[in-house]
């Protein structure tokens, strides 16, 4: 029988693999993956795409799958209901083929404006309700339980249209659902808490000799939210996309994990070197874990990424 690690193999450009797990040979108490950034469409050939990855991650069988989201191209701005019933449909269809119960949170492109509503598509699924809806998700932001581990699924959106910081009834709900539970816990948000990507992400926050991230490429809350983890020591991991690159970082003792994306360059080849790819995730009962970001292969039909010129 080949190992996970053969079986889950990286391309060069990806991060090798974390690990924060004590002994080896043991079994995990679940196996998750973690994709981001599918944004699904019927053109460049992303069902197919889609198709690739979940046949690849199969191979591990995982016991869920958490999606840090932007699971649709694009249903925000001038997104029509009739366009955003098609992407729905894509993505419906698509997710047939999963390996394991997909959990999710919204991304700043599952959020309807409301544009030229249908009989389908009413104006009251407005703002969050259309994607929570078709995501299956209880609600805009939630928790649940599963294999010994707490899971908490953020609502990076919650100020929408300005977003990448939590709402104060938001940062409550955090505060006290995390005060429930002392399982270890993963936290899954869109937009990452932490992250080393919104430095690197190309030359469009140098401002002269400084560095200036904008403030929907990591959470303008970081430093809050991570003084609710100091007093919350199970936090563990917090999983989140939107960048499109990969990296992981660790702070007081939780490590942050963007996981690229599945789409790589949205379905156009690699993100500055990045390609298509979604994370391997072993969770063990002592509250240790195992990350592997892997590219499972997906092969684009017209590269158009990005890189220095």
């Amino acid at each position: 029988m080949p190992t996970r690690r053969e079986l889950f193999v990286g391309a060069a450009a990806l991060p090798g693999y974390l690990s924060t797990a004590r002994g080896a040979g043991r079994k995990p108490a679940l196996r998750a993956a973690h994709i981001t950034d599918v944004h699904i469409l019927k053109e460049r050939d992303a069902p197919k795409g889609v198709a690739a990855l979940f046949a690849h991650m199969e191979k591990g069988k995982p016991d869920l799958i958490l999606n840090t989201g932007d699971a649709v191209m694009a249903v925000d701005g001038n997104t029509t209901g009739t366009k955003a019933a098609e992407l729905i449909g894509v993505w419906k269809e698509a997710v047939k083929a999963a390996p394991a119960p997909i959990h999710s949170c919204l991304g700043n492109h599952d959020v309807w404006d409301g544009k030229e509503p249908t009989d389908a598509i009413p104006l009251a699924k407005k703002g969050f309700a259309l994607m929570t809806e078709a995501l299956g998700m209880p609600a805009a932001y939630y928790s649940f339980d599963k294999g010994g581990w707490h899971f908490v699924a953020l609502n990076s959106m919650c100020n929408w249209p300005k977003y990448a910081t939590l709402s104060a009834e938001h940062f409550d709900w955090l505060k006290a659902d995390l005060a429930k539970t002392k399982l270890p816990t993963v936290v899954m948000s869109h937009v990452p808490i932490l992250s080393v990507t919104s430095q690197v992400y190309g030359d469009k926050c140098r401002k002269d000799n400084d560095n200036v991230v904008p403030g929907v490429w990591h959470h303008a809350d970081c430093w809050a939210i991570s003084e609710v983890f100091r007093k919350a020591p199970h936090v563990k991991l917090c999983l989140s996309g939107h960048m499109h690159t990969c990296d992981r970082c660790e702070y007081r003792g939780v490590w942050y994990v963007c996981g690229g994306a599945a789409s790589g360059a949205w379905w156009n080849g690699s993100e500055y070197g990045f390609p298509p790819c979604y994370g391997a995730l072993d969770l063990y009962a002592d509250g240790t874990f195992g990350y592997e970001f892997v590219d499972y292969g997906w092969t684009a039909r017209k590269w158009q990424g990005k890189e220095l010129k």
